[in-house]
C-alpha cells in the first residue's frame, strides 16, 4: 500500500514553524506578562472557584465514566471561602488529586468570628446532625488550619471513626507533629522561611536593623510567632519586637505603625483582628498597615494579604501546599497507609513581589531571588516593537504562514476522516466507525441498543439483476435509513448486504418501535431501472444492560435474534428479550 507523505510533510513543517514561533515569541511573553497565573492586576490571588456558602460540595468524575462510584471525602477548614488561604488550598487540593473520581464536600468552620467553646459545639452539633441524617462515611478527611485540625483529632473517633486524615496550613508545629503520630493521619506543617527572608532582608536593606513582628491574638498568628522565636534562637544578632495588633486599639494600633522609621521593616505574620474587637479582611488588614507606615517595607512570609499594599517576600504557597496534600490523599486513597506517608515540614514557598513597592524602595528585579514573580511589572510595548521590530514582523508572517497550513491540513484531514469513517458506496458510517463507537460505548459501560440487519435473499437479487442493482439497491436502503437516524440512532453498513444501529439515551426505550420503523420504511417497493424490488429486512436487536452485564457480549445476542428471525421465515425483528 502507498504511504500518504503529504500529511506527514505538512505535519512536520508544521511542528517546525511552531517551534520556531515558540522560540521566537518566548521573549516578548517573558516581558510582557508575570510567570504567576494566579496574579491580577491588582496583585490579588485568583481562584477558579466563586463559593460564598459556609458548605459546598464539588464532584470531580474521571474521563467521561460517570457510572465509577466516587470517593468520599469531606474537608474542614478553619475558616470560611472568603479568607484567602481557603480558595487557595482548595484550589492545591483539587489540582493535587488530579484525575481521581470524587466527591468533596467543604464545611467552613469560620472561626475568625465563631471561635467560643460554644460556637465550636455548634459546629460540632452541626456537623454529626448533617453526617447521621445521610448516614456519611467518608474515605478521607481533609484538615485546614489549626483549629480545624483540633476539632478533628477531639471529634475524631465520635464523628469519622479510623478515616485516613490529611491536614495542611498547620501554623502549630508541636500539634503537627502530635497530630501526625496519630494512625491514619499525616499532612504537611505549615513552615514558614524565616531564613530565606531574613537574608533577603539583609540583602535589600542592610541599613535596617530593627524587624518589627506584626502578629495578633488567634491561633494561626500564635502558631507562626512561635515559630519565629525559634529562629531567632539561632540568630541571637537579630534585634526584634512584637507588635499584637490584638493589645491595641484600633487608634493605639494606628499611632503604633506611624512611630515606625527607616530603621524597621515589618515581617507580617497574620493581622486580623485589633483590640476594640474589629475584624479586618485580607484587603483592609494590608491597607490599612499600608495607610499608617511611612517608608517602611512590609515582608509578607506567607501568600494570603499578598497585595499591592505589601512589597511581598519568599511567601509561604497555600497552593502549591494544598497540591502536594492533595497528591498525598490520593496515594491513600490508592491503597497507600496514611502511617506510611511522613509528615512534611519543608518550606513550600515562591516568591512573590509587587512593582509598585519595589519602585518605591529602590528595589531592581536582580536583586531578588530567581523566578520570583512580580506582579504589575512594567512594560512599554512601543518601545519593544520599536526594538524588536525584526522579530515582530517575523513573528505575523510564521502566524499567517501557520494559518494556511494549518486551514489546507484541517482541509485535508475531515476528506480523510470522511474515506476512514463512510462507507465508499452507500456514504453512511462504515464497520470502523460503528467499532469505535460501540468500544467507547463498552468502555463507559454506557447503555445503549444494538441491531443487526440483514437484506433478505440479496444473493438472489445480485444473481438476477447484476451486482449494480444491488448496489442501487444498497444505497437505496441506506438513503432510507438515514431518513430515521438521529443524534441517537446511527446506521452503519458493516460489509456486504450487512447492517447495524446502534441506539443511545432515551431511544434505547423504543427500541422496538425503531424496529418496527426500519420495517415500514423498506415496504415500498424500491424501484431500479424501471424493475420494482421487493425488498425485506431480518433484523435482530439487543439491549445493554438490559439483555447483559457483560458490554461486550451484546452483539452476540444481537446475533442470535438476527438468526432467530432468519429461521422462522425472515422479514421480521425481535428484541434478545422477547425470545
Amino acid at each position: 500500500m502507498k504511504k500518504n507523505t503529504s500529511g506527514i510533510s505538512m505535519l512536520v513543517i508544521i511542528t517546525c514553524c511552531i517551534f520556531i514561533a515558540c522560540f521566537l515569541i518566548m521573549p516578548v511573553f517573558n516581558s510582557i506578562i508575570t510567570p504567576n497565573a494566579n496574579i491580577n492586576s491588582d496583585g490579588n490571588s485568583q481562584s477558579a472557584y466563586s463559593y460564598d456558602s459556609n458548605s459546598f460540595t464539588h464532584v470531580h468524575a474521571s474521563g467521561s465514566n460517570d457510572t465509577i462510584v466516587p470517593f468520599n471525602i469531606l474537608c474542614i477548614c478553619s475558616y470560611n471561602y472568603s479568607y484567602d488561604t481557603v480558595p487557595q488550598h482548595i484550589q492545591g487540593i483539587e489540582a493535587g488529586l488530579g484525575d481521581l473520581s470524587y466527591e468533596i464536600t467543604y464545611e467552613n468552620m469560620d472561626a475568625k468570628r465563631f471561635y467560643e467553646a460554644d460556637d465550636i459545639q455548634e459546629f460540632y452539633n452541626y456537623l454529626s446532625y448533617k453526617i447521621d441524617k445521610i448516614d456519611a462515611h467518608y474515605d478521607l478527611i481533609f484538615v485546614i488550619d489549626d483549629t480545624a485540625l483540633r476539632f478533628v483529632i477531639n471529634y475524631r473517633n465520635e464523628l469519622f471513626g479510623d478515616v485516613p486524615v490529611v491536614f495542611m496550613g498547620i501554623n502549630s508545629v508541636s500539634d503537627a507533629t502530635t497530630s501526625a503520630a496519630l494512625h491514619n493521619v499525616t499532612g504537611i506543617s505549615e513552615t514558614l522561611d524565616f531564613e530565606s527572608n531574613y537574608d533577603l532582608m539583609k540583602a535589600l536593606f542592610p541599613d535596617r536593623n530593627e524587624i518589627v513582628v506584626l502578629c495578633d491574638g488567634s491561633n494561626t498568628s500564635s502558631g507562626e510567632y512561635v515559630e519565629f522565636l525559634k529562629f531567632t534562637e539561632n540568630h541571637p544578632e537579630i534585634n526584634y519586637r512584637v507588635l499584637n495588633a490584638s493589645y491595641y486599639t484600633q487608634k493605639g494600633l494606628k499611632r503604633a505603625l506611624s512611630e515606625l522609621d527607616n530603621n524597621n521593616i515589618i515581617y507580617y505574620l497574620e493581622f486580623s483582628q485589633d483590640g476594640d474587637g474589629n475584624l479586618y479582611t485580607i484587603n483592609s488588614a494590608s491597607s490599612f498597615v499600608d495607610n499608617n507606615v511611612t517608608n517602611v517595607p512590609v515582608i509578607r512570609l506567607t501568600m494570603a494579604n499578598c497585595t499591592n499594599n505589601i512589597l511581598g517576600g519568599i511567601s509561604y504557597s497555600y497552593t502549591h501546599a494544598g497540591e502536594v496534600a492533595g497528591k498525598m490523599a490520593g496515594k491513600i486513597l490508592n491503597g497507600v497507609s496514611a502511617d506510611n506517608i511522613a509528615l512534611i515540614s519543608d518550606t513550600i514557598t515562591e516568591s512573590y513581589f509587587y512593582q509598585d513597592k519595589m519602585d518605591e524602595f529602590g528595589i531592581k528585579s536582580s536583586q531578588l531571588p530567581v523566578d520570583s514573580y512580580i506582579a504589575n511589572e512594567r512594560f512599554n510595548p512601543i518601545r519593544y516593537y520599536q526594538e524588536n521590530a525584526l522579530i515582530l514582523n517575523l513573528i505575523i508572517l510564521i502566524i499567517i504562514l501557520l494559518f494556511v497550513i494549518i486551514v489546507i491540513q484541517a482541509k485535508a484531514n475531515r476528506q480523510h476522516e470522511r474515506m476512514l469513517n463512510n462507507d465508499y458506496l452507500t456514504q453512511i458510517p462504515n464497520r470502523h466507525y460503528i467499532n469505535q463507537k460501540i468500544d467507547q460505548l463498552n468502555s463507559t459501560f454506557t447503555p445503549y441498543g444494538l441491531a443487526m440487519i440483514d437484506v433478505d435473499h440479496f444473493k438472489d437479487i445480485n444473481d438476477t439483476y447484476g451486482h449494480l442493482v444491488g448496489d442501487e439497491v444498497l444505497v437505496e436502503i441506506s438513503t432510507r435509513f438515514s431518513s430515521i437516524a438521529s443524534k441517537h440512532i446511527t446506521f452503519a453498513r458493516i460489509g456486504g448486504d450487512e447492517f447495524t444501529m446502534v441506539i443511545t439515551g432515551p431511544e434505547i426505550d423504543n427500541a422496538d418501535n425503531i424496529c418496527r420503523q426500519i420495517q415500514n420504511i423498506i415496504r415500498n417497493a424500491i424501484v431500479i431501472n424501471k424493475k420494482k424490488l421487493e425488498i425485506t429486512l431480518s433484523i435482530g436487536c439487543a439491549l445493554y444492560p438490559t439483555d447483559t452485564n457483560d458490554p461486550t457480549q451484546i452483539m452476540a445476542l444481537a446475533d442470535r435474534a438476527l438468526y432467530y428471525v432468519k429461521e422462522n421465515g425472515r422479514n421480521d425483528y425481535k428484541l434478545f428479550g422477547d425470545l
